[in-house]
């Protein structure tokens, strides 16, 4: 297998050369490769190095379990440039992968610190039950199968990291295969990608309260093909229970965009909506907060100091996560609610400002660049926008 000498952050890695695997309309497939490294997944590494910083300073020290790993580059990256990782053990059950992870191991100096193991994720998280503080599920699609062992290898106190690049049934796409993977619907609106994000944050809680792990959101973020999303562990049953009191439904308007919460796992949802059509439904899945914004700026702080190539694109993100992160669930289309009163649509600027000059909560969201957050209700928002 030839491969190539690649550098991310400060971490150097052996690599298949991505040139070499490209679909007939020229993009680089990762899924044609014998071992799996994805170079668009550099902004989603290089932020999870700053999170994974934040947590070592919180935990005082990483073990750290990386057991989807591919070539071994998330792993590496947090053995070398994250202080106070302890251990790390990089697993991938394809033997390509593991002689690969071991030479990278060594390219970096990193054979104290580092473990390279070949089995199967889900044993190797079963067999190092209740070690790890610190776990990435970075699968290839679903994180669902993992979730389970993942929780099961968790401290008491630790932190769960979630991929999911099977956007399309958890956005609604594909509303059967999202029913079956994580005993959720889940809805095709302007904030699908949202929805599917509280629907993954919600399915790993319910996994994890199985084990009477309480999974708080901390930061949460849809980024081209995937959804990434951070959750902090602690055992306590008690505290698993009260964030199953923030599982709930999503009620949409198709007529009129309103939209209505419902806490708990079997509520009594809404039929009809005041404009007398019909709302559609999307749950169970997690209504509160997808972003702690003290954790955020703690991690925009750790990444302003380092030297990363894409400082300016993860720093915006992370921004815009912190700004939209004490809003209510989804929000709206501005080409869509100016659709409803037949007007072209105003300047977002223009219209965030109205509506907080009202007293209501408004933000840009990260979810869509047309996107506002909002607490007002359509009767107001409309208002707005006529008169912007």
């Amino acid at each position: 297998m030839k491969t190539i000498l690649l550098t991310e952050g400060k971490t150097r890695f052996e690599t298949p050369d991505p040139a070499k695997f490209r679909t007939s309309a020229g993009d680089y497939a990762p899924s044609l490769t014998k071992v799996f490294y994805n170079p668009h997944m550099e902004l989603c590494r290089d932020i999870s190095i700053s999170v994974a910083q934040v947590a070592s300073d919180t935990f005082n020290g990483l073990y750290l379990c990386d057991p989807l790993a591919g070539i071994g580059i998330r792993g590496l990256r947090y053995a070398n440039e994250v202080t106070g990782v302890a251990r790390c053990l990089i697993n991938d059950r394809s033997t390509e992968a593991f002689e690969l992870i071991k030479r990278n191991i060594a390219l970096n100096g990193l054979d104290n610190s580092v473990e390279a193991s070949s089995v199967d994720a889900n044993v190797i998280l079963r067999e190092n039950r209740g070690k790890f503080n610190f776990v990435d599920l970075d699968p290839f699609g679903s994180p669902a199968p993992f979730l389970d062992a993942a929780c099961s290898s968790l401290s008491r106190r630790g932190m769960l990291a979630l991929t999911a690049t099977d956007t399309a049934p958890l956005s609604g796409t594909y509303p059967k295969t999202c029913l079956r993977r994580y005993g959720t619907k889940p809805l095709k609106t302007e904030s699908c990608h949202e929805i599917g994000i509280r629907i993954l944050i919600g399915f790993a809680q319910r996994i994890g309260g199985i084990h009477e792990i309480a999974l708080s959101p901390v930061l949460a973020h849809a980024t081209q093909h995937y959804f990434r999303v951070y959750l902090l562990g602690q055992r306590s049953a008690q505290r698993a229970d009260e964030l199953l009191k923030e599982t709930g439904y999503i009620s949409y308007c198709n007529e009129c965009l309103r939209r209505t919460t419902s806490p708990g796992l079997i509520p009594e949802l809404p039929r009809e909506c005041e404009c007398g059509g019909k709302f559609s439904h999307a749950g169970p899945l997690w209504l509160g907060k997808l972003t702690n914004k003290a954790f955020t700026q703690q991690v925009i702080q750790d990444l302003t100091a380092r030297d990363f190539r894409l400082k300016h694109h993860e720093i915006s993100l992370l921004l815009r996560c912190a700004e939209e992160a004490d809003g209510p669930p989804t929000f709206y289309d501005l080409n869509e609610v100016a659709g409803l009163v037949k007007k072209s649509p105003p300047k977002m600027d223009r219209v965030i400002s109205a509506l907080r000059e009202c007293g209501y909560f408004a933000s840009r969201t990260h979810f869509s660049p047309t996107g506002f957050r909002t607490d007002a209700p359509i009767t107001e928002i409309l208002k707005i926008i006529k008169g912007a």
